[in-house]
Formats: C-alpha cells, structure tokens, sequence
C-alpha cells in the first residue's frame, strides 16, 4: 500500500506529520490545478468533467459528483503525495480527512 507503514511507534506530530501534510497539500495543490485545468479542455469536459457541473448552486455534496473517470483523474494528486513520501496510515487517513473537508469546504460557495 503505497509503503505506508502501519506498525509502532506512532509518528510525532511535530515534525514528521506536519511536513509530511505541508508537503501533500503543496504536492495535491499544484497537482489538481493542472488536472483540473486538463479536465477544462473541450475534449475532457465534454467527455467527463461536464457531469460534476450539472450542480448550478453551490453545495458541498457536488464535491464527489461527476463521471468516475474524472473522480479517478482529479483524486490522483491527493494520493501522489503520500506516494511520493509515504508515511504511517494514520497520517494517510488524516490527510484523506482534511483533504476531504476542504473539498467540500471549496465547493459551498
């Protein structure tokens, strides 16, 4: 799994998780405004990335809306950086969390 590790001891919250978020938003940012913007070319968007924007109101559900291609495309920068620098799974799902909330939190508006 990505060389995530699962066993003890636990990573210390200071340093080694918050780097290791730091780095996967810096990796998830960059990563998703170039998917995006692929996403955004006539081919892709009228292929795939037109679904997610059948939502005209702004609301947080949308978020996970859309053709499974471009939820498969747009998800790959949120995993890249735990690929990149793999860390203990409870940093994973913590990441996943947050990187969840401020999805929903970017599409309310």
């Amino acid at each position: 799994m990505m060389g995530i590790r699962t066993s003890l001891p636990l990573p210390s919250l200071w340093p080694e998780v918050a780097v290791q978020l730091l780095v996967y938003m810096l990796v998830e940012d960059y990563g998703v405004y170039w998917v995006h913007r692929l996403m955004h070319s006539p081919w892709a968007y009228d292929k795939f990335h037109r679904v997610h924007h059948e939502y005209t109101a702004p609301i947080g559900i949308c978020t996970n809306y859309g053709h499974w291609v471009d939820i498969l495309i747009l998800s790959l920068p949120t995993v890249a950086g735990p690929a990149i620098a793999p860390c203990h799974v409870l940093t994973f799902t913590a990441w996943l969390f947050l990187r969840q909330l401020q999805a929903v939190e970017s599409h309310c508006g």
